[in-house]
């Protein structure tokens, strides 16, 4: 969990030896870890005070939560952003992004050099903006917002029923599976004895033609290429597989 305290005081302690901060302000890399806004903006405040720069790992949340990604839907604004391949539509590709200031100190104008393999390949940029053209579309964000929120709300209320100890917090575009009632915030509060149940699940997903992700601690993205009909159909058959692992 964010600890304020030991940020200011880390900052404190070696006040001109920190360049930067880097955080997901969604931490999605090891379950949907979703953190109290005010440690974002807490963090911000902090790092103009302290000279440090402040860069957000947007590599998941970036596009998925909002064409400005959780810099825009928390209004907190880094001083460095950078994203993964959802900028090329799932093509080979990254990008990071800053001020002016900030990005004229790499080449060619400064004297920070960069290069990249795939950088600009044009495939991978034609897939990036025709992807982004369609992120720009209005009610883009509302509608995929409303799909996830729509297809958790599903998977939730069958598990209440039941009386599954089974939760499926989720953000914009973004939801986790996780096999517990507590509120998860941090990593190391993640039950790994509880991955077990996400193995029967997965097991049972793949029977009836539904495709998580290989882990328990990897989160999942619902797209607007899904129909109303494709998400009816895997939330049922998620739901004959949670009562396959509680109810075999």
């Amino acid at each position: 969990m964010a600890d304020p305290e030991a940020l200011e005081m880390a900052l404190k302690k070696h006040a001109g030896e920190v360049a930067c901060v880097i955080i997901e302000p969604i931490p999605a890399n090891n379950g949907l870890l979703l953190q109290n806004t005010g440690f974002l903006q807490f963090l911000r405040e902090k790092t103009r005070e302290y000279g440090v720069l402040l860069i957000f790992d947007e590599v998941i949340s970036g596009f998925r939560v909002g064409f400005e990604g959780a810099a825009g839907l928390y209004g907190v604004e880094p001083d460095i952003l950078t994203f993964g391949k959802i900028i090329g539509g799932g093509m080979p590709v990254g990008a990071y992004a800053a001020s002016r200031e900030i990005m004229e100190n790499v080449a060619p104008v400064g004297p920070v050099y960069q290069a990249g393999t795939l950088s600009a390949n044009p495939v991978a940029m034609a897939a990036g903006f025709a992807t982004l053209t369609e992120l720009l579309k209005p009610g883009f964000y509302e509608s995929l917002e409303a799909k996830t929120a729509a297809f958790t709300a599903r998977l939730q209320d069958f598990c209440d029923q039941k009386g599954y100890e089974v939760t499926f917090p989720h953000v914009g575009s973004i939801f986790w599976p996780t096999f517990t009632r507590k509120v998860i915030h941090r990593s190391d509060e993640i039950d790994g004895s509880r991955m077990d149940y996400f193995k029967k699940m997965h097991l049972e997903c793949l029977r009836r033609g539904v495709y998580f992700g290989p882990s328990g601690y990897e989160v999942g993205f619902i797209s607007s290429a899904h129909t109303d009909s494709d998400l009816d159909f895997a939330a049922g058959m998620i739901c004959e597989s949670l009562q396959q692992v509680f109810e075999p």
